[in-house]
């Protein structure tokens, strides 16, 4: 049974921070192992982005949380991009413990803590960026979605409700920023929000027959496109969508895309 969205989004953001951006070519693959050769501080402690272990909890957590909220500034939604990543981290040493300290944050912090939004929006965006920049990669960013309906009368094994229909979608947008200076943290966390939002209010105005009979994989693409456009500006561009799971049960038969 998945969990909770939140839950789902806030590991898929963990994931992401510590291994990178998706999408990798075999050319990209094949220089970034030159680079892990030489940068092994930084590398040796993310996950592979291919058979990715599970991530180890620090015991360090509490302290790597205060650490962090001293960025949580009455005005750094107001900073550009540029500023607010450069006071995270501006060398390979600092890179190499502000990921780390927002890895141990995200796998630690739970959902009903009022800073939890800062952590796995704000936070693992710059974390992200931070990282491929570093490796040389595309930024993108990770979006889970959700419809299910039919709500059944009993719970599973974990105590969660169950439903008769489950549809998840797993998709990655990539995106630039051409002109950190003049973005703020808040234009480009507002924009990304955005897109995960309307998104997901479009599969939910679809009907089952809509997502089981016709071509969702098309529907969502078309609807990721439109908004990559639409929210797109001369500073900040969103550009391609890749989904890369479409997840359907009914009544307990399973088809994966």
């Amino acid at each position: 049974m998945k969990k909770c969205l939140p839950i789902i989004f806030a590991a898929l953001i963990t994931v992401s921070v510590l291994t990178g951006c998706e999408g990798r070519n075999s050319s990209s693959e094949q220089n970034n192992a030159a680079v892990q050769s030489s940068e092994p501080a930084i590398i040796q402690n993310a996950l592979s982005k291919n058979g990715a272990s599970s991530p180890t909890v620090s015991p360090n957590a509490s302290a790597a949380y205060e650490k962090l909220m001293a960025y949580k500034t009455e005005d750094y939604g107001q900073q550009s991009v540029d500023d607010f990543n450069a006071a995270l981290a501006s060398t390979p040493d600092e890179l190499t413990e502000f990921l780390a300290a927002e890895a141990d944050v995200i796998n630690t912090i739970s959902p009903d803590d009022e800073n939890y939004d800062f952590f796995t929006t704000t936070m693992s965006f710059s974390a992200d960026e931070l990282y491929c920049e570093h490796m040389g990669e595309e930024f993108s960013f990770p979006i889970n979605l959700s419809k299910q309906s039919r709500l059944c009368d009993y719970l599973d094994e974990d105590g969660e409700a169950v439903y008769e229909f489950n549809c998840f979608v797993e998709l990655n947008v990539a995106y630039s920023i051409n002109a950190p200076k003049l973005v703020s943290v808040a234009e480009r966390d507002k924009a990304f929000l955005t897109f995960k939002e309307e998104m997901q209010n479009y599969l939910n105005g679809l009907s089952e027959a809509e997502i089981t009979d016709g071509n969702i994989r098309e529907a969502l693409t078309d609807k990721a496109t439109e908004l990559a456009k639409r929210l797109s500006t001369e500073n900040m561009q969103l550009s391609s969508c890749e989904i890369y799971l479409i997840e359907i049960n009914v009544a307990g038969e399973e088809t994966i895309q």
